[in-house]
C-alpha cells in the first residue's frame, strides 16, 4: 500500500523543483531505480521511479513550449478550433490545436485571443491564421495562482492572439463532440432564462463556468456550494452510483428472463459508461478526470469481488491522479477534493452509527471539519453555515436538477422542444437556489479569512488542531485542541516588522502595498480585461489574504489609466477601505473618496505618509495627474510617483517637503522615456528603483536609455517583469531587505 503513496510523492515531488535534472541526472536516477529494485528497497524504489517519472513528463512539457527566443514573434499556423470559444466583451478567446506540418517547432496547443472578430469561431473549424505568440508565462506573487503552472497543466504550448491580415480565412470544419456541445450551449443561453440561472444550467450540464459572474461566484463561495453548481467529483459520483443501480436492476430483471448475466458486472459497466460520457460532457476538465479516475478506481475494486484496503484505493486513485496531472498539487480543487473523500474513509465508517438523516447531516459537518485546514491554508472564504447549506443544497442540486439536465442533454440530439423544457424546469429551480444562498451570506457573521499570515507556526498548529479533533472517540487526547485554538486567538495580528513595501507582479500596471504594524494601503489596483477578469480580485485581494490582513485603511488610485485603476472595482468587491484617494474622478465608491491633495500628512505606527502632488495647478494630461505619494521612515524615503512625466518631476523638485536621496523609488510611467528625467534622477538618487512592466511588452519599458540613466547613478534596478513581486522590508535598525518571488520560490517553467 505504501508503494502507490511513495510513487505519487516522487512524482508531485518534482513540481516544487528549482530545474529538472538532465539527461546524466536522469540516468544516475534510473540506474538509482535499478539499484533499489535489485535490492528490494520496494519503497524507495517507488518514490526514485515517481521522481524519475515526474522529472520526464516535466521534459516533455517543456519541450513542446515556445522557446524563449521566439517569444514573441509572429506565425502562420493551420489548426483546429478545439474546446468552446468564449465571448468576452471584444474578444473571443478560444484554444487551437496546430497541425505542426513542417513547422520548426512542435507545439501542443495554442490559447489564443482574436480582438474584434468578424466571424463566428465554432469547435471544429480548421483555420489559417497569422498569430502573433508567446512563451506560456504568468505573474508571479508569494504564494498566489500559479498562471503558468495553470496553462503547462492544460497543455498549452503557446499563448498569443490573431493579427488582422488577408492570410486569415477558414479551410473546413469537422463535426466533433465539441461540436455538440457548442449547439447545447446556443440552445440553453437562447432560453427565457436570466444571466445568472443560464450560467448555472451551462456549468452543470457543459462544465462551462465562463459565464458566471464574478459576484455570482463570490455568493457561491460564501455559501460554500460551489462544488454543486459545476461538475465535481460529487456529481459524476452521484450519477456513477445510479447507474450502476439502473445496470444492477436491469441485470435482474434479464436474470429473471433466464439469462445468465450478474447484476454486480452490468452495474459497473454502465456505470463506467455513463461516467465517461458525463466527462466528456464537461469535455474532460481536468477536475472530471479526478472524480472519473476516483470512479474507476473504485468499480475495478468492486469487480476484484474481494476486501480491498480502503487506504490503497485511495493511493491508487492518488497514483493515477498523479500519473495524469503531476503538477495538480498546485490546484485548490486536488486538496479540497482528496481531503474530503481521506476524511469520509478515515472518519464516516468509525462515526456514523444512526438515522440515516442524522448521518448524512453529520457528515456535512465531518467534510466542512476535514476541509478547514485547506480552507484556511488556500485563503479560500470559509462558509461557516456550509454544513446546513449543503444538507439541503446537496440533495436538491444532484437528485433534481443534475438529473434534469443530463436528460436534457440525452434528449437534445433527438427534440430541442423537450430539452428546452427540462433546462427550462432546472432553470426554474436554480433560481430558487440562487434566492437561498443570497441570504445565507447575511446570517453568517463569522470571520471568512485566517487573519494570520501562513507562517510554519500558523500552519503546523493549525494541522494538530484539526489531527486532535478529527481523532476517533476513544482516543484520549482530542481536547487538547481546545487550547490550541484559544493560543490562535491571541495571536498577535499585523506585520512583524515596521514598514513593508510590495510592488506585485500585476503585469504591466502597477500596484504597491505599504504595511506598517497595523495599517494596511494599496496604492493602484493593476488592469481589468473587459468582463471578469481584474487583478484586483485575481492578484491583491489573494494577496492582501494571504498577509493576514482583513481591512484596508486606504486605497489610493493614481490616476485613471486601466493599468492603474482597472482592478479597483474587483478589489472593493472584496475590502471596503476606510479612506479613498483619487487622483482624478472615478466612478468607483463615495466611501471617503477625495482627491490627493499635495501637503496631505498622516502618521501611522511611526511611519510618515505625505501626498506631494496634484497640487491647485490644473494639469493638461492624466499621467500628470497622478498622485505622488512619499513614505518616510527612519530617515529614509520611499516614492510612489504614478504616470507623472518630466514636467511634474521638475517642479517636484522644487517641493521642499520632497525628501531626498530616496531609498526606493517605483519607476514614473514604468520607465518611459517621458519620465526619469536626468535632473530627476540626479537629484533622487535613489538606492532602489523598481519598474513595474510587462514580459517583453510591446510597450518596451524600461527604455534602454532611462535604465541606463539610473544605472549611471548608481541605483540597483529591479524589473517585476524578471523578479516577480518585489518585497522591500524595514527592521527596527532601520535596514532593507530586498526579496523577489521568482527567486524565493522558484520552479522548473519559470
Amino acid at each position: 500500500m505504501f508503494a502507490v503513496y511513495s510513487f505519487s510523492l516522487g512524482i508531485f515531488s518534482v513540481g516544487l523543483w528549482p530545474a529538472l535534472p538532465g539527461f546524466i541526472e536522469s540516468s544516475g536516477i534510473l540506474v538509482a531505480c535499478l539499484f533499489l529494485y535489485l535490492f528490494r528497497f520496494k519503497i524507495t524504489f517507488w518514490l526514485m521511479l515517481g521522481i524519475l517519472y515526474g522529472a520526464c513528463w516535466g521534459q516533455y512539457v517543456m519541450s513542446h513550449q515556445l522557446p524563449d527566443e521566439m517569444s514573441p514573434s509572429d506565425v502562420l499556423v493551420i489548426g483546429e478550433v478545439v474546446g468552446l470559444p468564449v465571448v468576452d466583451g471584444h474578444r473571443v478567446r478560444f484554444n487551437f490545436q496546430p497541425r505542426n506540418d513542417g513547422a520548426p517547432f512542435k507545439l501542443h496547443r495554442l490559447r489564443l485571443s482574436w480582438y474584434h472578430h468578424h466571424v463566428t469561431l465554432l469547435p471544429g473549424q480548421i483555420w489559417q491564421l497569422r498569430v502573433r505568440l508567446r512563451r506560456p508565462r504568468g505573474t508571479v506573487n508569494p504564494r498566489g495562482f500559479d498562471y503558468q503552472a495553470w496553462l503547462i497543466r492544460q497543455g498549452i504550448s503557446a499563448t498569443g492572439y490573431v493579427r488582422e491580415t488577408e492570410e486569415n480565412h477558414l479551410i473546413s470544419r469537422r463535426l466533433s463532440l465539441n461540436s455538440l456541445r457548442y449547439q447545447m450551449r446556443q440552445s440553453i443561453q437562447s432560453l427565457p432564462l436570466s444571466d445568472d440561472v443560464s450560467a448555472l444550467v451551462l456549468a452543470l450540464t457543459l462544465g462551462d463556468r465562463s459565464s458566471i459572474s464574478p459576484d455570482l461566484w463570490d455568493k457561491l463561495a460564501l455559501s460554500g456550494v460551489i462544488h454543486l453548481v459545476v461538475i465535481s467529483g460529487l456529481h459524476i459520483g452521484l450519477v456513477a452510483m445510479l447507474s450502476y443501480s439502473v445496470g444492477a436492476v436491469l441485470a435482474r430483471l434479464m436474470s429473471l428472463l433466464g439469462r445468465p448475466v450478474t447484476a454486480r458486472y452490468w452495474g459497473s459497466a454502465l456505470s463506467l459508461i455513463v461516467a465517461v460520457l458525463y466527462s466528456a460532457l464537461a469535455g474532460f476538465s481536468l477536475p472530471t478526470q479526478r472524480a472519473l479516475i476516483m470512479v474507476v478506481v473504485a468499480i475495478i475494486i468492486l469487480l476484484l469481488n474481494r476486501q480491498v484496503n480502503r487506504g490503497l484505493g485511495f493511493g491508487v486513485a492518488l497514483a493515477g491522479v498523479a500519473l495524469l496531472d503531476p503538477l495538480a498539487v498546485y490546484s485548490a480543487g486536488f486538496w479540497l477534493s482528496f481531503g474530503a473523500v481521506a476524511g469520509l474513509l478515515w472518519l464516516v465508517p468509525k462515526t456514523l452509527n444512526r438515522s440515516y438523516g442524522w448521518k448524512f447531516f453529520k457528515i456535512q459537518w465531518l467534510v466542512f471539519a476535514v476541509l478547514l485546514l485547506p480552507l484556511m491554508v488556500c485563503y479560500l472564504p470559509v462558509a461557516w453555515l456550509s454544513p446546513l447549506v449543503n444538507a439541503l443544497a446537496i440533495p436538491w442540486i444532484s437528485f433534481l436538477v443534475v438529473p434534469l439536465c443530463l436528460l436534457a442533454s440525452v434528449a437534445f440530439p433527438v427534440s430541442t422542444t423537450i430539452s428546452s423544457w427540462l433546462w427550462g424546469v432546472a432553470g426554474w429551480q436554480l433560481d430558487l437556489f440562487i434566492m437561498m444562498i443570497e441570504a445565507v451570506p447575511s446570517l453568517d457573521v463569522l470571520p471568512r479569512y485566517s487573519p494570520w499570515p501562513l507562517t510554519s507556526a500558523v500552519f503546523c498548529t493549525l494541522v494538530l488542531v484539526m489531527v486532535l479533533f478529527l481523532l476517533p472517540r476513544g482516543i484520549p487526547g482530542r481536547y487538547l485542541c481546545l487550547p490550541l485554538v484559544l493560543g490562535l486567538m491571541f495571536l498577535p495580528s499585523g506585520q512583524p516588522h515596521p514598514l513593508v513595501v510590495s510592488v506585485l507582479d500585476v503585469g504591466q500596471g502597477l500596484s504597491v502595498v505599504v504595511q506598517t504594524r497595523r495599517h494596511t494601503l494599496v496604492y493602484d489596483t493593476g488592469s481589468s480585461i473587459d468582463k471578469g477578469f481584474s487583478i484586483g480580485s485575481a492578484v491583491i485581494v489573494p494577496f492582501l489574504r494571504r498577509q493576514g490582513t482583513t481591512a484596508l485603511d486606504m486605497l489610493v488610485v493614481s490616476h485613471s489609466d486601466n493599468d492603474h485603476a482597472g482592478g479597483a472595482g474587483g478589489l472593493l468587491r472584496h475590502f471596503s477601505p476606510a479612506q479613498l484617494r483619487m487622483g482624478e474622478f472615478l466612478e468607483l465608491s463615495d466611501v471617503n473618496a477625495e482627491f490627493c491633495q499635495s501637503g496631505e500628512t498622516w502618521v501611522w505606527d511611526e511611519v510618515t505618509f505625505r501626498f506631494l502632488h496634484p497640487g491647485e495647478r490644473p494639469e493638461s494630461s492624466n499621467n500628470n495627474r497622478s498622485c505622488v505619494l512619499q513614505i518616510q521612515y527612519a530617515g529614509q524615503s520611499i516614492l510612489l510617483p504614478g504616470d507623472i512625466e518630466a514636467a511634474v518631476e521638475h517642479r517636484l523638485l522644487k517641493n521642499p517637503e520632497l525628501a531626498m536621496p530616496v531609498t526606493l523609488l517605483v519607476a514614473p510611467h514604468h520607465g518611459s522615456k517621458t519620465s526619469s528625467s536626468t535632473d530627476f534622477v540626479t537629484e533622487l538618487n535613489p538606492t532602489h528603483v523598481v519598474f513595474s512592466a510587462g514580459y517583453r511588452h510591446h510597450f518596451g519599458h524600461p527604455v534602454l536609455s532611462v535604465a541606463e540613466r539610473y544605472q549611471r547613478q548608481g541605483s540597483t534596478l529591479w524589473n517585476t517583469a524578471e523578479s516577480g513581486a518585489l518585497a522591500f522590508v524595514w527592521h527596527d535598525s532601520g535596514e532593507v531587505m530586498v526579496t523577489a518571488a521568482r527567486d524565493e520560490g522558484r520552479r522548473y517553467w519559470y
